[in-house]
């Protein structure tokens, strides 16, 4: 990724240099940024000096390497730009605050989604408000509209106090099938209640900042690369596991999404495990042993004293029963795992990835017996294969937190640009 020789405020060199820093949480200095970047040592340093006004970055001391004039170092500062991150899935509602660095600040989980979506969002909406009031965090559209350097009557002040705690916007994750062009969380199987939910529109207009929506696996994958700084020149798989299964795909640092943003959508994908009929009318498809709701029910029929009204309490349940050596639980979970296992294999062979992530609630759950379980049966093909196999650390906010990144990598990067309503604020 090179710099071209223009330096405008919000463009595509300044967010290469703010992007740069911020894969350098350590710091990085400039001239580091001068080589890495392609951009003149001048161009650096006009840049630099705007983003440190701004309070997006700040200096680190200096470092010596050689003879020659020392060379500033420049380090992210996370806290001055925050996102919100939701996380609509069928076991809960998960709002998160993250920084520049997509950790999360704070995070809440609320109790699932119910058939009133409009009450969910009052429900959501109250809640981003508690945060933001909590962290003391300023929406970006309250932000005084001021020159730098001027006050209100146009006298000229002193250089003004960098913001802190701006929040940019909403990412918004949420099963599929999606509108993303519309806004529009269309008809997740999981969500009856929240069919035909233009969340963008209202979102907004509860709240006056801009959002964004996208699948949860695309925004699960997103918060990975982001916040795990992971090289963008690797092909990464992901693999979510929650009430059903998705997969994603990154290469360049970018998520592939498909035409419609339905890239992913891996449940009738045949597995050969079976001669089961799915209601597709295909034989052996994964749905059928990695539907959280299955495994469960299979756990059932075979004797595990478990309640299947609470699916996430449920899936608590059986995980602990197979800890215990419940053999009826035992079966349930390696069944799926099984498929899980086939499922890498058809899709490690279908993309080529340089790692793979598996990640998600059901996995969270099921751990460390699933990932003793996927590494033992993956360990053969991955022998020689130059990938690596990973394990989500995001836990169960890992669909919110990627949303937030998904927000700030739309604003941020330098693929991308400053939607309108952001713009000239960051």
């Amino acid at each position: 990724m090179r710099g071209t020789s223009m330096a405008d405020i919000g463009s595509y060199n300044e967010r290469l240099v703010l992007q740069m820093i911020r894969a350098a949480p350590m710091g990085i200095s400039q001239s580091q940024v001068v080589r890495g970047s392609g951009l003149s040592r001048q161009t650096v340093s006009l840049i630099a000096r705007r983003l440190l006004r701004d309070g997006l970055i700040e200096t680190a001391g200096q470092r010596i390497s050689g003879p020659g004039k020392p060379t500033t170092i420049l380090r992210i500062v996370a806290e001055s730009r925050w996102t919100i991150g939701l996380h609509v899935d069928p076991a809960h509602l998960t709002v998160v605050l993250c920084d520049l660095q997509g950790e999360a600040v704070d995070s809440t989980t609320l109790a699932a989604p119910t058939e009133d979506a409009s009450a969910d969002l009052d429900r959501i909406v109250t809640e981003i408000e508690r945060l933001l009031a909590l962290h003391d965090a300023t929406p970006i559209h309250a932000l005084p509209d001021l020159l730098p350097g001027h006050s209100a009557d146009g006298e000229e002040q002193g250089v003004p106090t960098p913001p802190r705690r701006v929040v940019l916007g909403i990412g918004v994750a949420a099963p599929a099938p999606l509108d993303v062009a519309a806004g529009v969380i269309r008809t997740p199987p999981w969500l009856p209640g929240w069919h035909q939910m233009p969340i963008v529109e209202r979102l907004e207009a509860a709240t006056g900042l801009p959002v964004l929506l996208d699948k949860d696996t695309n925004a699960a994958l997103t918060g990975e690369i982001w916040a795990g700084h992971l090289p963008s020149e690797q092909t990464v798989l992901y693999l979510y596991l929650s009430h059903g299964a998705g997969s994603a795909v990154s290469a360049d640092g970018r998520v592939h999404r498909g035409g419609s943003t339905q890239a992913g959508e891996i449940g009738h994908l045949p597995t050969g495990l079976t001669d089961e009929r799915c209601r597709c009318g295909r034989y052996g498809c994964l749905n059928l042993f990695t539907d959280a709701r299955r495994m469960v029910e299979r756990a059932t029929t075979a004797g595990a004293e478990i309640s299947p009204d609470d699916l996430p309490g449920a899936v608590d349940a059986l995980a602990a029963a197979a800890q215990r050596g419940d053999a009826a639980a035992l079966r349930a979970v390696e069944a799926h795992l099984q498929a899980v296992v086939a499922a890498l294999d058809i899709l490690a062979r279908v993309h080529d990835p340089q790692r793979i992530i598996v990640g998600g609630p059901v996995l969270a759950a099921l751990q460390p017996l699933a990932a003793q379980q996927i590494r033992a049966r993956t360990a053969e093909w991955l022998e020689g294969s130059g990938c690596s196999l990973h394990f989500s650390e995001l836990g169960n906010a890992a669909g919110a937190i990627g949303a937030a990144c998904l927000f700030l990598e739309e604003e941020l990067s330098p693929r991308r640009g400053l939607s309108a309503r952001a713009r000239g604020r960051a």
